[in-house]
């Protein structure tokens, strides 16, 4: 069956900022009403909030919650993220890495990068179209596959979330995001 997963990553916060820009989100959902805090064992989660609704474009997803008046909502926690991660939308084929600078797709793997950006949070991709060399947060991925990034909001099992409530999000941030999508 899997999980369905979205993560909308902030690109721009640095790893010493994460934690306060997650926080930071995460109150912003709260104060929306697009999450609401859950006791949950020892804790808290955060669960779809009275405005969930207007996260998520409900028409493709579950014919039950297409009913305006249907109590279901989605049933897994939304988690902050933080710290150096390789974000990755799912299983599938190796995408090409796109490039910032002129835009040109490379098929080619570049797995040192991706381990040197792992290990250290540092790393140049060079362009073999344009011999621009890019941090490699910058670079872009066919289907939107990879972020490098110290921060994400995970949503999982959620209906797709609508373009307009992740840019909500992302000006409440300030900063720029990638929305990565895929069943894990």
């Amino acid at each position: 069956m899997g999980t369905y997963r979205q993560t909308v990553v902030d690109l721009d916060a640095s790893a010493d900022e994460a934690a306060a820009w997650g926080l930071h989100g995460r109150n912003w959902l709260e104060t929306q009403g697009f999450v609401r805090p859950v006791p949950w064992q020892d804790g808290i989660v955060r669960l779809a909030g009275p405005r969930w609704r207007e996260a998520v474009d409900l028409v493709p997803w579950d014919r039950r919650a297409r009913i305006r008046e249907s109590e279901e909502e989605p049933g897994d926690e939304v988690r902050v993220i933080t710290g150096r991660t390789v974000f990755v939308a799912g299983p599938g084929d190796p995408p090409a890495a796109i490039c910032p600078g002129c835009r040109t797709p490379d098929p080619a793997w570049p797995h040192s990068a991706i381990d040197t950006w792992y290990t250290t949070g540092a790393a140049d991709l060079g362009c073999r179209a344009c011999a621009r060399l890019s941090p490699l947060p910058d670079w872009e991925w066919t289907d939107d596959y990879f972020a490098f990034a110290h921060l994400g909001f995970q949503f999982d099992d959620w209906p797709p979330l609508h373009p307009r409530f992740t840019a909500a999000l992302g000006q409440a941030l300030g900063h720029r995001i990638r929305v990565l999508t895929g069943k894990i």
